[in-house]
């Protein structure tokens, strides 16, 4: 069996639950029989090569506490804490009533038709990026299974024992979480606010499906690309913000890129995240399921959680470290 070493980098990292994602898809496809085969770390850099020399060198100079643990990945106090979530976490079977897709055939990306490999080597790397190094890797040693490095949107890499791999999955979560709420990139535009690595790649996603999109007021403006032509002016059905600028009273649905820690109860978290302004988790764990698909372990693809169920999972495992806290 293969072993993973897992890392999220960019800066600030120590509130990301990415870890703890992984680690509930590792449970749910029975991919690892105990944490000696997974290991994980929260990478606080500033540059792609910082993150590249984590991958090398296998650890970083000073590890970061992780906030929902208070504690570096590695001690025993994480290792114990993310073993009680996940366990709890992976006896629901269902997705909550209210996390459902509202439509009956919600888009799920599939996986690439490329050269990738789907079998492990002894052991692989896993990288997901974070700001501010998704526009960073430009690279002839790293093979881009999309356009990900042209368009400067990198957010996930895969050492698989010979070689690196990358990929820019941001855009096709976007597509994911607006799909499950009916909002679908043939019927419905787009607005975005944003113009960094993330925005990017939604914008080639969304209109690589025949979507167009419509650019938001934003700090940074988007980029010329091959979303180009399908810019429009046109009233947008849904937003997505990379701003974190608040919500859009004129859009139907509104999707956040961050999120925050949460107090409650599962259900209360649940109404929390719901309703017509999306909370950043919806958009964390789609992008997820997509580097799993894409990228980590295509071969896997019919074995993935759903987008519902992955986040009615997540919310129970945070629900179980907060109460360690």
């Amino acid at each position: 069996m293969a072993a993973i070493r897992y890392g999220i980098a960019g800066q600030p990292v120590d509130h990301s639950l990415s870890p703890l994602l992984m680690a509930l898809v590792a449970r749910h496809l029975a991919l690892l029989d105990d944490d000696k085969h997974l290991t994980m770390e929260v990478i606080g850099v500033d540059s792609i090569q910082d993150a590249l020399a984590w991958g090398y060198a296998g650890a970083v100079p000073e590890p970061i506490p992780w906030i929902f643990t208070t504690s570096v990945f590695g001690k025993f106090r994480t290792r114990a804490l993310i073993k009680k979530a996940v366990d709890a976490a992976s006896e629901i079977n269902d997705v909550h009533p209210k996390l459902l897709p509202k439509t009956e055939a919600p888009f799920v990306s599939k996986a690439p038709h490329s050269a990738l490999p789907t079998r492990m080597f002894a052991e692989e790397i896993w990288l997901n990026l974070t700001a501010p190094l998704k526009h960073q890797l430009d690279s002839g040693a790293v093979a881009a299974i999309d356009d990900s490095m042209a368009n400067k949107c990198v957010n996930a890499l895969r050492w698989d024992g010979r070689g690196w791999w990358c990929a820019g999955l941001d855009g096709l979560g976007v597509v994911e979480v607006m799909s499950h709420h009916g909002i679908t990139p043939d019927d419905h535009v787009l607005g975005l606010i944003g113009g960094g690595g993330a925005a990017r790649s939604t914008a080639a996603a969304w209109t690589k499906r025949g979507g167009r999109i419509r650019s938001l007021a934003s700090r940074r403006a988007l980029d010329d690309g091959p979303w180009l032509d399908k810019l429009t002016e046109v009233e947008h059905d849904a937003v997505v913000d990379f701003d974190n600028e608040g919500a859009n009273p004129n859009a139907t649905l509104f999707l956040k890129s961050s999120y925050r820690p949460m107090q409650g109860t599962v259900e209360e978290r649940v109404n929390s995240i719901s309703g017509n302004i999306l909370d950043g988790r919806w958009l964390l764990v789609a992008q997820h399921l997509a580097c799993w698909r894409q990228l980590w372990a295509p071969e896997r693809v019919g074995d993935l959680p759903s987008l519902g169920l992955l986040l009615t999972q997540l919310l129970e495992a945070e629900c179980v470290l907060s109460s360690y806290a």
